[in-house]
């Protein structure tokens, strides 16, 4: 009887600290716009596939879904300070290219949610999403440059550093 107890209790200890996680989770809540408050999650971390007119596979960190049944891209960043860099405007605008090859229709923009290493503060940064053809033309540099056919701009500061071709540049 007495291991009976304490797996009862220790089942409602853990509904009790999974209750408090979502709650407190839903109070932090607060850097979320109100177009996302709106909506619902669609997806977290799914692999997306395309084949056509490249083979392509991304993973959003999460797709949100409009009430208007448009979808939104959103990355999570951690950087010491609020801003948005080419990059994420990139990254963000193949996610909503891949949505598209996958039936699903995007809205116009997505976020950048930075979490600040140096103040702990959450903020999502609306981007204004690139058209297909930028899309093909990142993704067709690209594969030119893996296959050798074009050469790497090198980057400047700490960018280079987290480049999986850094090797090429040196």
């Amino acid at each position: 009887m007495n291991n009976l107890a304490s797996f009862i209790l220790f089942g409602l200890a853990l509904a009790l600290a999974a209750w408090t996680f979502l709650v407190w989770r839903g109070f932090s809540q607060d850097w979320l716009p109100d177009e996302l408050k709106a909506g619902r999650v669609a997806q977290v971390e799914r692999n997306l596939r395309a084949d056509h007119p490249y083979r392509v596979i991304g993973r959003p960190d999460q797709v949100y879904r409009l009430p208007d049944g448009l979808h939104v891209p959103l990355e999570n960043k951690n950087r010491d300070a609020h801003r948005v860099y080419e990059t994420d405007i990139a990254q963000l605008s193949l996610q909503g290219w891949l949505l598209r090859r996958n039936g699903l229709p995007t809205a116009a923009f997505g976020y950048a949610v930075i979490n600040s290493r140096t103040t702990r503060k959450r903020k999502a940064i609306r981007v204004e999403l690139r058209d297909d053809a930028y899309c093909e033309q990142l993704i067709a540099r690209y594969l030119a440059i893996i296959e050798g056919r074009a050469q790497a701009r090198k980057s400047r500061g700490p960018k280079c550093k987290s480049c999986g071709h850094a090797g090429a540049c040196n």
